[in-house]
């Protein structure tokens, strides 16, 4: 177990004994919604030093990224991946309740219907 996994070609090697345990969708979507907002922290912060110092120069208000603001994206993005499942259902239930609205319109009126 305290083996060093460095160098090896499957760096979840460690891991495969739990590689077929199921987790809840919401332990799933709390995981993919953190790790949207870790990207989107990256790709908005300043990665280049020289960049950075110019920045300082010019006077420009750069915020500092703290780990609140991080979880803050996280909780608003797992609130939209969550209620991406209600959205989805509104729009077919509507489609539906669509169709079936046109096939009573649409109905042609039978002998002795109508009279």
């Amino acid at each position: 177990m305290g083996e060093n996994n460095q160098g090896d070609e499957n760096p979840f090697h460690a891991i495969e004994p739990i590689s077929d345990t199921k987790i809840a969708p919401a332990v799933g979507i709390a995981a993919f919604a953190l790790n949207f907002a870790l990207k989107y922290h990256d790709i908005n912060t300043i990665q280049d030093g020289a960049l950075y110092q110019q920045y300082k120069l010019e006077g420009r208000n750069i915020g500092t990224l703290h780990l609140d603001h991080v979880f803050e994206t996280a909780i608003r993005m797992e609130k939209h991946l969550l209620a991406g499942s209600d959205r989805t259902a509104k729009i077919v239930v509507e489609a539906i309740a669509d169709a079936t609205e046109d096939e009573t319109t649409d109905k042609p009126e039978g002998p002795g219907e109508g009279v």
